[in-house]
């Protein structure tokens, strides 16, 4: 995986730009994982859910590829820390009692590798936590936004490195390959944004990557809003998180007779 410098770049402003994990999530987390104390969380980064099950009595330790993104795991008192490839975990066989990952699965065309590695370092549980999106309308205006954001700043004399691409596996490929022992759902009501407050999450993003100067971004939103008229109630969302969990020995023997190309939707980069 290649994504630690990209996610070096936006550590600074990535807590920022992301809602914490809500009461609902880490408590259908912490019913998953009943019974287990030791956990792996395999894509650290800040530490947005390691510190929440370490206040909850978990012995969490934190791998990632970014070292800032450990940098600020570490400020919130995650000190096990181990910069590692999810591919390639460098633990022994049953380290631990429980793997976890949240919104990592999404950076792999094919999820199989790391939920074997998972299932490998864990002796009892492997939890992803799996979101899928849906924006009120299916022609929303994010992508457009984004892209002439983009068109914008590339004219200014600021092009705008693309991440890398998202693939969006459902619950559905997921248990394609390995059924899950339990699936806990997590649903949050739709999330407004004021045409401001999405341009200033966009802008503090670019910021952060050190990619456009502030006064570069408030010029191409200003440009943006004279050309297109921008309906505010479009722009929120709702999300659906589902606590996915499986045991072991299960998953192991399963992602071991899975075939064929994992079923996996590329996805457009969300805001």
């Amino acid at each position: 995986m290649g994504e630690g410098v990209e996610f070096d770049h936006i550590a600074p402003t990535y807590d920022a730009t992301r809602r914490a994990p809500s009461e609902e999530e880490l408590g259908a987390l912490v019913e998953t994982l009943a019974g287990c104390r030791t956990v792996l969380d395999a894509g650290v980064g800040t530490g947005r859910f390691a510190a929440p099950l370490r206040a909850r009595e978990f012995d969490v330790l934190g791998a990632d590829l970014s070292i800032e993104m450990m940098r600020r795991a570490r400020a919130k008192g995650i000190t096990r820390l181990v910069r590692a490839d999810v591919l390639h975990l460098p633990f022994a066989n049953d380290t631990v009692d429980a793997a976890f990952m949240a919104h990592v699965l999404q950076l792999l065309p094919d999820p199989r590798p790391a939920l074997y590695e998972l299932g490998r370092v864990a002796r009892r549980e492997v939890v992803i936590l799996l979101p899928e999106w849906s924006e009120r309308t299916p022609t929303g205006p994010w992508v457009g936004l984004r892209e002439r954001y983009r068109e914008l700043a590339g004219e200014m004399g600021y092009p705008l490195a693309k991440r890398a691409p998202r693939y969006w596996h459902s619950l559905e490929a997921l248990s394609a390959i390995a059924a899950p022992s339990s699936v806990r759902v997590v649903s949050g009501p739709a999330t407004p944004l004021t045409v401001e407050e999405w341009f200033a999450r966009w802008g503090t993003r670019m910021a952060g990557r050190g990619q456009l100067p502030p006064e570069i971004h408030a010029e191409i939103v200003r440009r943006i809003r004279s050309e297109h008229p921008i309906d505010p109630s479009r722009l929120g969302r709702s999300r659906t998180e589902r606590v996915v969990g499986w045991t072991t020995d299960a998953l192991r023997s399963s992602v071991e007779r899975s075939e064929g190309p994992a079923r996996s939707t590329p996805g457009a980069e969300r805001p």
